[in-house]
């Protein structure tokens, strides 16, 4: 008897394994199946892992698999792999991989480096992340989208540091052909804002000239934002081929969060 209990609590744990390994990465979109979608889309969410960070990862967590199986696109008819990452550890069952393994910092990994980590997330080879299995007739989009609400290294407070991380995720996405998006949560720190929206869609900072990174911004700093249309706006975007860098009024007024780029603009990969 001990021993068939034994091997059931094995049996138990490595299905519980399985299943957490599983969630990482959540198949979906609005297509009916990869081979009768428009376009295909890896997009990988990289989230800060510390304790001013739970109740975003748990709103994130709780609405991600829902969104992203549920996807309803204007624009596009997507399939999606969508992977939840933590920047440098775990939290829940969907941000159950960490990026720190990937040591995209030296040996060191902070749980609040957003930029570097999504630098590495970007610059990752095909074949890893990126899987680009699309046919002759579907096009084939990638993109990462970084969440946090502290400087993009080592946290808060924005300093030179921080704009050299955002610099390389900038830089990273562009030359690899990936979608940038950054997402900022309630609450951010002083700074944070600016930062990470011109990582995203370029400006001045740091002593860097950035550029549009083909994806989007979103601000949530006031905490009002609606997390499953978020989810769903970035997905979409990224879905029919990125964003716009100067969306029209109406579009704006349309997301009622800070989301930069629903113009829908299609760039063929």
């Amino acid at each position: 008897m001990k021993r068939i209990l034994c091997m059931f609590f094995v049996l138990a744990a490595l299905l519980t394994v399985q299943g957490q390994s599983m969630a990482s990465t959540v198949i979906g979109g609005d297509a009916t199946s990869k081979a009768t979608a428009d376009d295909i889309l890896d997009i990988i969410f990289l989230i800060d892992t510390s304790a001013s960070m739970n109740d975003d990862i748990i709103a994130i967590g709780n609405a991600a698999v829902s969104v992203v199986q549920n996807l309803n696109c204007p624009d596009c008819n997507v399939y999606v792999r969508a992977r939840f990452m933590g920047i440098a550890g775990t939290y829940g069952s969907v941000f159950n991989e960490s990026l720190s393994s990937q040591s995209y910092k030296g040996s060191v990994n902070n749980l609040e480096d957003n930029g570097w980590a999504a630098a590495a997330a970007a610059s990752a080879s095909s074949g890893t992340w990126w899987v680009n299995d699309a046919s002759a007739s579907q096009d084939y989009y990638h993109a990462v989208v970084t969440i946090g609400d502290e400087g993009t290294d080592n946290g808060q407070p924005v300093n030179q540091d921080d704009w050299n991380a955002a610099y390389a995720a900038n830089q990273a996405a562009i030359n690899n052909g990936v979608f940038l998006f950054s997402w900022v949560t309630n609450d951010p720190y002083t700074g944070v804002v600016n930062l990470f929206q011109t990582m995203a869609m370029g400006g001045s900072g740091g002593g860097y000239t950035f550029s549009f990174a083909g994806g989007g911004f979103v601000d949530d700093s006031a905490g009002t934002g609606n997390v499953e249309t978020t989810l769903e706006r970035i997905i979409c975007t990224a879905g029919s081929g990125g964003g716009s860098q100067v969306p029209e009024p109406a579009t704006m007024l349309l997301l009622g969060l800070g989301l930069i780029g629903l113009a829908g603009l299609r760039r063929r990969k």
